[in-house]
């Protein structure tokens, strides 16, 4: 219907403008032609530079709407179209600030916590560490099923922005600039009733080439079966699991105590890379016997799960490097400060509309300049079209003519 009274209209259109020209062009069918092409070409031009003047929606078609109300993929989503829009008007609001401050800080105290609004919003994002060269972040994303009332995880890499400082890097940092493929993630299993995987970060090497994880596995009722240790390579871009220190803290008290681990329960706990190797991770070992865990030594292994070692049995200081970072709260803004910003920001937004406006404008002269340029030029092809028939016509009848005194003359 809106078709076809479209089509109504620039019929009309054409056929008015055409009126313009004299009966004596329009009698010829070869000019009322290229008149009649002239006029649609034109029509079809005016409604283009209409459109063009209107908000994006005053000529949409139901195409163009639907194209353009596509849900948009995460990839698909730019940086910038996630930011958090800024209103400069608000200046009243308390407004934070953030600072660096190290991320394993007393070494291996970074442990991933589970709130309760997991089970409601079954995914949620960790705090992330922060490489010592302020390069790259790595959070872990947890997940939670509750059919089974089970938790996995998976850990992800975001490269930061190298334009902004230290602190902007961080709070910019947006899980839409996540790599898809994860760097570790926890076994997905989910038939065994209230079980949880989560994986924690613990901290980078010194050239930070290389992450150290931890992976705890448990039961929700039960609390947690064991705690798996995991390295990350940057530049091979694979994850390896170290079972190995495992069966070495085992092998070394069945054969030293005659202790069997399998009827107590014991646990690691990963510390970070050796201050002096960054081939070398350190860890201490606990042992739950009573009411105070007994002291199991302190380890290390190499990153390749090939030696390990017992560093200290009596809990000497043995040096763990202390290199990637966390994003926490500083203090809050002046509010004085506040204000003198917002007044500042409001400046600018209002200098930043005067230029959009000004631009807008320019833009909307030099459309109509272009418009018209192309009305005049469809009309100069139009006069050659003419002319050139005309011209045609004129010299066709010339030979016709003499092509019959040719005739008449041979009788």
């Amino acid at each position: 219907m809106f078709t076809t009274l479209a089509g109504s209209i620039m019929a009309m259109k054409i056929h008015f403008n055409q009126m313009k020209y004299p009966i004596t062009k329009r009698q010829d069918r070869g000019v009322a032609e290229f008149l009649y092409q002239n006029e649609v070409e034109k029509v079809a031009a005016t409604e283009k530079y209409e459109k063009s003047r209107m908000p994006e929606s005053g000529y949409m078609t139901v195409e163009e709407y639907e194209a353009k109300s596509r849900a948009k993929t995460k990839a698909e989503i730019k940086p910038d179209e996630a930011k958090v829009p800024q209103d400069s008007n608000m200046v009243y609001v308390p407004q934070k600030t953030y600072k660096l401050v190290k991320y394993n800080s007393p070494v291996g105290s970074p442990e991933l916590s589970l709130p309760r609004k997991l089970n409601f919003d079954r995914q949620i994002n960790a705090q992330g560490i922060i490489s010592g060269d302020k390069t790259m972040l790595v959070y872990p994303a947890v997940y939670y099923y509750a059919e089974t009332d089970c938790t996995c995880c998976d850990l992800f890499l975001i490269k930061l922005d190298p334009t902004l400082n230290d602190t902007e890097k961080a709070m910019r940092a947006n899980i839409v600039q996540k790599e898809e493929t994860p760097l570790i993630s926890t076994d997905k299993d989910i038939d065994t009733k209230f079980i949880f995987r989560t994986l924690t970060p613990i901290d980078f090497s010194a050239d930070n080439k290389k992450l150290v994880v931890k992976e705890k596995v448990g039961h929700r009722h039960d609390g947690i079966w064991k705690t798996d240790l995991w390295v990350y390579n940057f530049e091979t871009k694979t994850a390896t699991k170290l079972p190995q220190i495992r069966d070495a803290i085992v092998n070394y008290w069945a054969k030293n105590d005659d202790i069997d681990f399998d009827e107590k329960r014991w646990d690691i706990y990963p510390m970070g890379f050796d201050a002096n190797d960054d081939n070398r991770i350190i860890l201490s070992a606990y042992a739950y016997t009573g009411d105070v865990p007994e002291y199991l030594g302190t380890w290390s292994i190499d990153v390749e799960g090939e030696v390990s070692k017992l560093e200290d049995i009596d809990g000497l200081n043995v040096p763990v490097s202390v290199i990637g970072f966390k994003l926490a709260e500083d203090s809050i803004k002046d509010i004085e400060e506040v204000k003198f910003e917002a007044k500042k920001a409001k400046k600018l937004e209002q200098a930043e509309k005067k230029k959009i406006k000004k631009a807008e404008k320019f833009d909307k002269k030099v459309k109509k300049l272009e418009y018209k340029r192309k009305l005049r030029q469809m009309d100069i092809e139009t006069l050659i079209k003419i002319k050139e028939r005309k011209l045609k016509l004129k010299e066709a009848k010339k030979h016709s003519k003499n092509k019959n005194n040719t005739s008449t003359e041979g009788m």
